[in-house]
């Protein structure tokens, strides 16, 4: 193969980054998504039974979706077998020791808590990776790791012992793997072990030599002493105990590994789910689960049976008490680094792609649409949000064109974290992960307050308008089921809902920004000296929504103008709620400064 040269029709060969014992790894440029990709393909496929277990491995790797693994999009299964994978500019962690000799013993850790978090959402699917080691291992520039090469046995080199086949690679194998037993959850973390040995000592715990030779310390044990490792030390003697049931999960072992780093390095595992005492009617669709991100396969949560609870390391930090301090001056744009979001592809931030409480970064992954990362914070009260500071919610897996994440932040706030894309060429969940880590990065290294706005908010603004006092029960008697005392705001007092006790009729009065150059859809009314807009929502069926735009006497030109959003939402077909949604509107509208 060379480069130019097109496979499957499809992929374009660019360059080849490299070949092993199991393979060649190429970039290349996906003509039908438009975006690069890498391809992987055996030196050779034996046997029928070859291309079978390729096929079926391949698809449990494609199960997998989390920040911190390279992810399985397809497979090439012609006259030629190719995996197609998540492409990554970064460097093999072998290659950047053996460019840079060992690691101190925080970064390695830091590198090791987010491998240990893949790890965590492999065994979750029950798959075991088999080949833990520094070559599998990819780190960028901001020690932002990733695992690769999961579940693909026909990749790996083949040593053949007295004890009969092995499948790994020798220096960072489980003692029990070496003596011819299957790899388990448990010989994932000896390896991992093994890996993090050779990140922080210089060379794998058994050196280095003949394959035989190393299999032979390995089965019996010979770990080389630790010179270097530090608060490392007593984590790689568990992780490399020569008894399975003695190594921490890949949880317990990204714990402490986080404690150790110091920082926010990865999510955490599934944990039972949450009831609710909320009326069904006022939960949202995929209510709130309070399970913790594993980075699950798109459409479906994993939970796993909850045990007693695991330990904290000592220096974990929770966030500080008053977080939020002023809501009015937290700016929500600086929970996203859109630098960081470069990698996955060009990233635009836009403070004002919707209400006061959120900001957006928009990411060209290679597709016509850009994936839009969004972040809100809310209260907990009116988004119905469950859970322990730091919890990260699954409010909704991956459907068609969303996946929505939410984190606790303490007693009365949380953020939602989103990632959405019409007809997605992405994988909108390890978007949405990805932008968990960075929000619950800022939180816990914040402690303090969260970053204020750089300028306040505009005068003339709606912000600066409680928007549950624009409805008063005078107002509210247009839809008698309302209970006025239901009233409740969301952050900023830039949102309130109202709901009906008896029946599913709520009303949600919000502001949202709009691009000063963008029309406006819906049907185009007047409500005294506000223009408005009404149209019926088409996802849901049952509302109807008017859109009135704020027009201050003095207001100077800006990019993004504010508008006033109320929606009327029930049981029956939403054109019924139109004229209520207009009246109310209509009252709202006449209580905004002009």
């Amino acid at each position: 193969m060379r480069t130019g040269d097109i496979v499957d029709g499809r992929y374009q060969l660019e360059d080849a980054q490299g070949s092993g014992s199991g393979g060649i790894v190429w970039a290349a440029f996906d003509r039908k998504l438009k975006r690069t990709v890498a391809l992987k393909k055996p030196h050779t496929v034996a046997s029928q039974a070859d291309r079978l277990r390729f096929r079926r491995e391949a698809e449990i790797a494609a199960q997998v979706h989390h920040p911190n693994a390279i992810s399985v999009y397809d497979t090439v299964d012609d006259d030629e077998c190719w995996l197609v994978m998540e492409y990554s500019p970064a460097q093999s962690l072998d290659r950047v020791l053996a460019t840079r000799g060992p690691l101190p013993a925080d970064r390695v850790s830091r590198i090791g808590a987010q491998i240990a978090a893949a790890l965590a959402a492999l065994h979750a699917q029950r798959i075991v990776h088999r080949d833990i080691k520094p070559g599998n291992i990819l780190v960028d520039e901001q020690d932002f790791a990733k695992l690769t090469d999961f579940g693909i046995s026909i990749w790996h080199a083949v040593t053949r012992t007295s004890d009969g086949t092995f499948t790994g690679t020798p220096a960072y194998a489980a003692p029990e793997v070496a003596a011819g037993q299957p790899a388990t959850e448990a010989s994932d973390m000896f390896s991992l072990g093994a890996t993090l040995f050779a990140a922080v000592e210089g060379t794998p715990p058994f050196g280095t030599g003949e394959p035989d030779d190393v299999l032979t310390r390995v089965r019996q044990g010979d770990v080389l002493p630790m010179r270097h490792a530090g608060p490392l030390a007593p984590l790689l003697s568990r992780l490399l105990s020569t008894e399975p049931g003695q190594r921490p999960t890949a949880d317990e072992a990204r714990q402490l590994l986080h404690g150790i780093a110091g920082d926010v390095v990865g999510p955490a595992p599934p944990a039972r789910a949450a009831t609710s005492s909320v009326p069904h009617w006022r939960r949202r669709r995929y209510q709130a689960i309070a399970v913790v991100v594993v980075g699950v396969a798109a459409g479906a949560a994993v939970l796993l049976p909850s045990g007693p609870p695991l330990p904290e390391p000592s220096n974990f930090s929770t966030p500080g008490t008053d977080l939020i301090g002023d809501e009015r001056t937290v700016d929500p744009c600086a929970l996203l680094d859109r630098k960081a979001l470069e990698r996955l592809g060009p990233a635009k931030l836009d403070p004002t792609y919707g209400n006061f409480n959120r900001c957006d970064v928009l990411i060209n992954t290679g597709g016509r649409e850009s994936v839009d990362l969004e972040v809100q914070i809310v209260t907990r009260t009116a988004a119905d949000i469950q859970g322990k500071p730091l919890d990260v919610i699954v409010e909704r897996p991956a459907d068609s064109d969303e996946c929505d994440r939410s984190m606790v932040l303490d007693e009365k706030y949380a953020i939602r974290i989103t990632a959405n894309m019409p007809n997605p060429s992405a994988d909108l969940c390890v978007i949405a992960d990805t932008g968990v880590l960075m929000v619950k990065d800022v939180v816990v290294k914040q402690r303090g307050r969260l970053p204020r706005r750089a300028a306040p908010l505009p005068a003339d603004s709606l912000a600066q308008v409680d928007a549950c006092r624009l409805l008063d029960n005078t107002a509210l008697a247009e839809l008698p089921a309302i209970d006025p005392k239901t009233a409740i705001p969301d952050f900023g007092d830039w949102a309130c809902k109202w709901y009906s006790p008896t029946t599913p009729t709520q009303v949600h009065l919000r502001y949202d920004q709009h691009a000063a150059k963008e029309a406006i859809s819906g049907q185009k009314i007047q409500l005294g000296h506000h223009t408005a807009y009404v149209r019926l929502d088409i996802d849901s069926g049952t509302s109807c929504t008017v859109h009135v735009r704020h027009q201050p006497a003095n207001e100077q030109w800006r990019s993004a103008i504010d508008l006033m959003v109320l929606t009327v939402k029930g049981d029956r077909p939403g054109k019924e709620y139109c004229t209520a949604a207009t009246n109310l509107s209509a009252a709202a509208a006449a209580k905004l400064p002009r």
